[in-house]
């Protein structure tokens, strides 16, 4: 798998960004959910470029919550909230981040007035209580929330950047790539490819041993992951072009293969089952097995990929 990504760093820092992720939620204690919002956000970031130093998460205390900003505010530049945008009592991000800039939050007329038309849209009447969703602070936007009544903040200050969004996870998702993302690009610079080796045959300590003498490189960073049915190594690599940066991951990539060998069968989402039958299919060969005690594992696997019929004859 081969990727270009416009990115770098936010030129508002002066410099490469720290990223830190808040989740707020009692419930996220508790272990009743679990936070796909930050597996999310770290993948988004990751693929922007943006480095994510920290993930916390939090319960529904004032307090509390307002402490774990104060230690975002001191080590990061970018500060992703979620959770506690709701319209009730313990729904605490929008007080916090009051707190935090000693700013006073004041209801807005124009999303108190997009507020209550949503519910007479729904022919529902609003309970007052939802009007805090309607407040901002002097140096907080409104950022849409098409998918819920729960507006998200974008906030600046102090060479500080903080996003407030909703803990619901259809309502985050779109706000995040709809009104976030877009308004981090004006600061963003330069571009990331990424190439992903499979490999075979080995443990991912294994691996990481082997590729010691790369593991430590800062442009092209290379890092291991132990997947189900490989182990995948992945070369980064940060430049101005995309020619210069398909160059330094081409010129690692080399000396991966080279320490690897044999082991490294293909890249991408490549697996073996497909790698398998391409070559079987070239050569005009076909495949047949016979397994015992696997419950057919061996065949199942052969005939996930979906052109194995022109090379696997069946097995029993």
């Amino acid at each position: 798998m081969e990727t270009y990504i416009m990115t770098t760093s936010i030129i508002l820092f002066g410099g490469a960004v720290r990223a830190e992720i808040i989740s707020c939620g009692t419930e996220l204690l508790l272990g009743h959910i679990t936070d796909t919002n930050a597996t999310f956000l770290a993948q988004s970031l990751s693929a922007l470029g943006i480095d994510l130093y920290f993930v916390s998460q939090v319960g529904d205390n004032l307090g509390r919550i307002v402490e774990t900003l104060k230690r975002a505010w001191e080590r990061s530049d970018l500060i992703i909230m979620t959770g506690g945008l709701g319209p009730t009592e313990d729904d605490l991000a929008r007080e916090s981040i009051s707190a935090l800039l000693g700013e006073t939050m004041q209801v807005d007329p124009k999303l108190e007035a997009e507020l209550r038309g949503m519910f007479a849209a729904r022919n529902a009447r609003m309970p007052e209580r939802n009007v805090k969703q309607a407040t901002l602070i002097p140096s907080a936007e409104a950022l849409p929330n098409p998918r819920g009544t729960a507006p998200g903040w974008w906030v600046e200050k102090d060479k500080h950047i903080i996003v407030a969004m909703p803990g619901v996870p259809r309502e985050m998702y779109r706000m995040w790539e709809q009104e976030a993302i877009p308004r981090l690009k004006p600061y963003t610079g330069g571009l990331i490819f990424t190439r992903i080796l499979r490999v075979s045959g080995l443990g991912e300590s294994a691996v990481e041993e082997r590729l010691d003498g790369l593991i430590h490189s800062t442009n092209p960073t290379l890092a291991t992951y132990a997947k189900s049915d490989a182990i995948d190594v992945r070369i980064t690599a940060k430049a101005e072009t995309s020619e210069e940066a398909e160059r330094q991951v081409a010129e690692m990539e080399v000396q991966v293969r080279q320490i690897l060998r044999h082991h490294v069968f293909g890249s991408g989402k490549d697996t073996l089952q497909n790698i398998v039958g391409a070559l079987l299919q070239a050569r005009q060969q076909s495949l047949a097995v016979m397994e015992s005690f696997t419950g057919g594992l061996l065949s199942s696997t052969i005939t996930d990929v979906p052109t194995s019929s022109r090379h696997y004859i069946g097995g029993v």
